[in-house]
């Protein structure tokens, strides 16, 4: 008997007449209290007969889907029992900063974090994914990530499927690579499709309209996703929450990160099947998964290829036959109201899985804040990508509507709520955003290239919001301490109790940017127009008499 290796066994899953045998794996779905996630390293054979160490969050190889519920107060406790540090990012999901999970908030190896935050977003698909500094990729790719679902009254109205693993599908692709032992090669591209951690995978759904949550959580290929002899569906929802109305197509094209909800009316075909496709020969040069020969190859890349088998079977006893033609209700910002605007502008030239990718000239450093917001504000940003590819642009702390590509308003399917926009070579893309959830100094928001390796290699940056009505004035036994404009754009001034003998600027991290020795007057002003925008600490001193209070530099 010959035993076929693991890369044969993944190019026999790009013949769409290759025999899609496997059950696909449906997480678990888990409405608790407390969620405990640990985080841990396992054995997981793919493939039979070949063990592959992997990561997984309460599993061999990825997680549970956690169903959360809007208003409520979600409680989870990570547990980290790897040997190297980690974190947790809910990606999607409006939550303070503290509770985020950007790379500052570590869990070391044998710790547990304590999330606690109240759930704010409208029904719909998100997830939870590690966002260590420099190890996202690896630790992604390895096994750590789960869908997360919010369901709420609205969505309860509507005549959806919503019975999970009945009619109700979570549905993860992602391209893996294997070395000759069966372990994972970490790199941008796969050659072996995996859908939630399943190869050649085939779905029973039932002759009737079914939900696919759809997620694209592959390290850097893009998805041209669609089904074989372009059977149309309906999507419903983007990364955000639900459409206001149905969109029927026949592709839609899913970045990293990027989630859509579709509904397949399979009324009438028992007995039947379908091919969910990667339509890769469709992408244009310039996006990852493409044909394009000078970036990493894969055999994947630039072909079409198949992902999921649906099998038709017998309609369930209350099916949902019909979509609805009206949906959600979310109305996009007006950008009349915008209190400011940002220009994002993206330069490098590289490769997918490596490269000197930056932001504004600047490559990540985990020490300075890039951007200081106020608490509600409404602001436009633009990514310009300037570079040599298309990058997928992720914004931590909300939701964002896109309001134009090069000036054109986006298609019916992008214009709900997302937090990740793919940004293609040459082109501008506006966003708006309100920004109201509090992160301060210590716990920044990210927002970056999702193209795990890019991010990885830097592209990323940092922004905090703060209430511009907080640590404005501090106070002392002896009298008061007045401290003002705070925020500003370069001139402070101080007035305070005592005379001042040393004035001190530190940064988030503690170092001294600016040190001067005053003539113990009482009255003074500092400039701080030559440091970056961020949050400082401004310290008063003179003998024993001490007083710090935070000074924003916008």
């Amino acid at each position: 008997m010959i035993k076929l290796s693991v890369p044969a066994c993944a190019m026999f899953a790009l013949s769409a007449s290759a025999q899609f045998n496997n059950p696909l794996a449906i997480p678990p779905a888990l409405d608790l209290d407390t969620f405990h996630l640990v985080v841990d390293e396992h054995v997981h054979q793919f493939y039979p007969g070949i063990n592959t160490n992997t990561y997984g969050a309460s599993a061999e190889y990825l997680g549970p889907t956690l169903i959360m519920h809007t208003g409520d107060t979600a409680r989870i406790r990570v547990h980290n029992d790897l040997s190297q540090i980690t974190t947790m990012h809910w990606h999607g999901l409006r939550v303070p900063g503290e509770f985020d999970g950007g790379p500052q908030r570590v869990i070391d190896p044998g710790d547990v974090w304590d999330v606690k935050y109240q759930v704010k977003n409208p029904a719909g698909t998100y997830w939870y994914h590690p966002h260590p500094h420099m190890l996202t990729a690896f630790q992604a790719s390895m096994g750590i990530a789960g869908f997360i679902i919010v369901q709420d009254d609205e969505e309860a109205a509507l005549d959806l499927p919503r019975t999970y693993g009945m009619d109700d599908f979570p549905v993860v692709v992602q391209d893996r690579k294997f070395d000759a032992n069966g372990d994972f090669v970490i790199g941008p591209f796969g050659d072996s499709v995996l859908v939630n951690g399943t190869p050649r995978p085939y779905l029973e759904c039932p002759a009737q309209v079914v939900r696919l949550r759809l997620l694209n959580g592959s390290n850097a290929r893009v998805y041209p996703l669609g089904f074989e002899n372009d059977q149309p569906f309906s999507v419903i929802a983007s990364d955000g929450g639900l459409l206001n109305a149905p969109v029927t197509m026949d592709r839609i094209p899913l970045s990293n990160g990027e989630r859509a909800e579709i509904l397949l009316d399979l009324t009438g075909m028992e007995g039947d099947s379908l091919l969910l496709m990667s339509y890769g020969s469709e992408l244009p040069p310039t996006v990852p998964g493409s044909s394009y020969v000078l970036w990493e190859s894969s055999p994947l890349s630039g072909i079409d290829f198949p992902v999921l088998r649906i099998r038709i079977t017998a309609p369930t006893a209350d099916p949902v036959t019909t979509i609805p033609a009206t949906l959600g209700t979310a109305q996009p910002y007006d950008e009349a109201f915008a209190t400011g605007s940002r220009t994002k502008t993206l330069t490098g030239n590289g490769m997918v899985g490596m490269g000197m990718f930056m932001i504004n000239g600047a490559m990540y450093d985990i020490n300075v804040i890039n951007d200081t917001i106020q608490l509600g504000s409404m602001e436009v940003w633009t990514f310009q990508n300037n570079s040599n590819m298309a990058h997928p642009m992720h914004i931590h702390g909300g939701s964002f509507f896109i309001l134009d590509r090069d000036g054109i308003a986006p298609p019916a399917w992008e214009r709900g709520a997302k937090d990740v926009v793919l940004v293609d070579v040459d082109e501008a893309v506006r966003v708006i955003m309100r920004f109201d959830e509090l992160s301060g100094e210590e716990w920044p928001y990210m927002y970056h290239c999702h193209n795990l390796m890019h991010e990885d290699n830097m592209m990323m940056a940092q922004y905090i919001v703060v209430d511009p009505h907080m640590a404005v004035t501090g106070r002392m036994d002896d009298g008061s301490i007045t401290v003002y404009p705070n925020p500003t754009e370069g001139m402070v001034h101080y007035r305070s109790a005592f005379p001042v003998r040393t004035v001190e600027i530190t940064d988030n991290v503690g170092r001294s940017v600016l040190r001067d020795k005053v003539s113990e007057r009482s009255t003074g002003t500092v400039d701080i127009s030559g440091l970056r925008a961020g949050v400082y600490t401004l310290t008063l001193r003179n003998g024993g008499n001490i007083f710090h209070t935070k000074v924003i530099r916008e």
